[in-house]
């Protein structure tokens, strides 16, 4: 209970500590030129190792996932500091005190030089920012000194919109993501269609006959009628269990113009950002699934059992279709009886996969505070992990040591680490010599050195089955506000979600018919869904301006 108050008064003191801080112009960040002068400035490289002639001490704050060990006494890193001569002393905090920690450092302006796995969401940074307690890094982007971050913005100017806050700067390295990882998966028990003697439907209606088949038909051949056409799981308290749903947005052509932006939302082809939970064609879609719900092709437990009660009906070959993951590794013992199924239509017009994340993510993992004597080195060091070079550092430790490349260019860990004969795991093996478990570092992923399932052969080709009808990379966004907008996102947001996931699970399972569709709608509207739209159409308006 203790902890609780801390956390709550820190963030009580943040929040009033913003307006005086934002007051104090000795707060505010010099420019490239100014801050450390020319001599600082002639011993900072722009490309290239070391980063610093000269040695440069900095201090960091940085959020320690258990696994890792600590950051002053690591061993990737130390490797890394002899490369770069950027000497860093870590504030190496527990991941599961180091909000705590944060929220109390920024609400005292008592700041690190720069947080490394920060955890900022937009709303924080631009708090922080507009209280001049982190710096925009556009002045030194511009003078060269994050070369991989410009080389990336070059070739995909998305990347560059994505990092941009309402105000115009860039705050933060990202942590980008080109591998397959970043596609989520939907199963279909390929071995029971061939029992059945069944074709991969391609139409929803298709896809009602195949799902009625697993269930009448005996696919599991055990002389049992205990099939589950469809089913899923729910993911802790945050999850209300109806991924199995959101994963065929795109078969009813929703999020084609954008990707799904924030839950129920996507943009129309007239670049107006809609709330597909009142659109007529979300009610079809409800009624769809309804019927499905009435007729048990969906399981009754999708929106109550875990994920291990989950593979124990996979294990016990009753499941005919489940929508989870980015790979199908954590489904048991019979996983590769599941195959990706296609987009399936459920309208005339183009249809999509939704289930892709934007490349930019974890955009608030890296930021340099006002209190930084050397922004430069700083960005330089933060940059670094950007490359190639940088992220096979943080992802999989030190070439000869860790990991070899081969000579198709994808990277390799050695035996001992991705089968350690003490029988560790791969995080924990590599714990001394790699910083991205528990994610939130700044970082480019590409499929060369990824080492997760998702990046398998096997699941590459899955990916393949849906890749044609991917949102085009151009059109997903993240959307960015202004302080004000936080504030009044803040008052809406929460309600409206809520309220919507209850209803649609209650039209799904008939606990409320689809005769109380327009009372449902009307609902919304009066809980000021329209000024909570306003402001999602003014930062995606921004986003498509910039």
């Amino acid at each position: 209970m203790k902890k609780k108050k801390l956390t709550m008064l820190a963030t009580a003191t943040l929040i009033a500590a913003i307006p005086a801080l934002s007051a104090c112009s000795n707060d505010k960040p010099a420019e490239p030129a100014a801050q450390g002068g020319k001599e600082v400035s002639a011993n900072i490289t722009k490309t290239g190792m070391p980063i610093a002639k000269e040695p440069v001490q900095l201090k960091g704050l940085v959020s320690k996932y258990e696994l890792v060990k600590d950051w002053n006494e690591h061993k990737g890193l130390k490797y890394y500091e002899s490369k770069s001569n950027v000497m860093i002393t870590w504030d190496s905090v527990p991941q599961n005190s180091f909000e705590e920690r944060r929220n109390l450092l920024f609400a005292s302006n008592d700041l690190p030089d720069f947080v490394m796995r920060a955890n900022l969401s937009p709303q924080l940074i631009t708090s922080y920012a507009a209280a001049g307690q982190i710096i925009p890094l556009d002045d030194y982007i511009n003078a060269g000194y994050a070369p991989n971050l410009s080389e990336l913005m070059k070739n995909n100017d998305g990347i560059r919109k994505a990092i941009t806050s309402a105000d115009g700067h860039i705050y933060s390295l990202p942590n980008i993501s080109e591998a397959d990882g970043r596609i989520s998966s939907s199963w279909l028990n390929q071995k029971w269609l061939d029992a059945l003697g069944l074709k991969m439907p391609t139409t929803m209606d298709e896809f009602y006959e195949v799902l009625k088949a697993f269930k009448e038909k005996d696919p599991n051949g055990n002389g049992k009628a205990d099939e589950i056409p469809m089913s899923g799981y729910k993911e802790g308290n945050g999850s209300s269990g109806d991924e199995f749903f959101r994963s065929f947005y795109g078969s009813w052509g929703f999020g084609g113009n954008s990707g799904i932006i924030a839950p129920y939302m996507d943009v129309d082809k007239n670049g107006k950002v809609r709330y597909i939970a009142t659109d007529n064609t979300f009610k079809e879609m409800l009624t769809f699934f309804n019927k499905l719900w009435k007729e048990d092709l969906i399981d009754k437990e999708i929106f109550s059992q875990n994920m291990n009660q989950e593979v124990a009906k996979i294990d016990s070959e009753r499941i005919g279709y489940v929508a989870k993951g980015n790979n199908n590794l954590w489904m048991g013992k019979n996983r590769s009886n599941y195959v990706q199924n296609p987009v399936l239509k459920a309208i005339d017009g183009p249809v999509y996969w939704t289930g892709i994340s934007p490349k930019v993510r974890d955009t608030g993992s890296f930021v340099i505070t006002s209190k930084n004597p050397n922004p430069a080195a700083t960005l330089r060091w933060g940059d670094y992990f950007l490359s190639e070079e940088g992220t096979a550092l943080a992802r999989l430790g030190i070439e000869g040591v860790t990991y070899t490349v081969g000579s198709d260019g994808f990277y390799k860990l050695k035996d001992e680490f991705a089968n350690n004969p003490k029988g560790l795991t791969v995080d924990e093996a590599l714990s001394e010599y790699t910083i991205f478990q528990g994610g939130g570092i700044p970082q480019r992923v590409t499929q060369k050195v990824d080492q997760s399932a998702a990046v398998l052969p096997e699941m590459i080709k899955n990916k393949d089955v849906i890749r044609p009808n991917l949102v085009p990379e151009e059109k997903l966004m993240i959307p960015n506000f202004t302080e004000q907008e936080n504030i009044e996102l803040s008052s809406y947001a929460t309600d409206i979600k809520a309220y919507t996931d209850e209803q649609v699970i209650k039209f799904i399972t008939g606990a409320k018919p689809l005769s109380e569709w327009d009372k449902y709608v009307s609902t919304l509207n009066k809980m000021q869904l329209d000024k909570y739209m306003a402001i999602y159409q003014a930062a995606y308006d921004r986003w498509n301006k910039k």
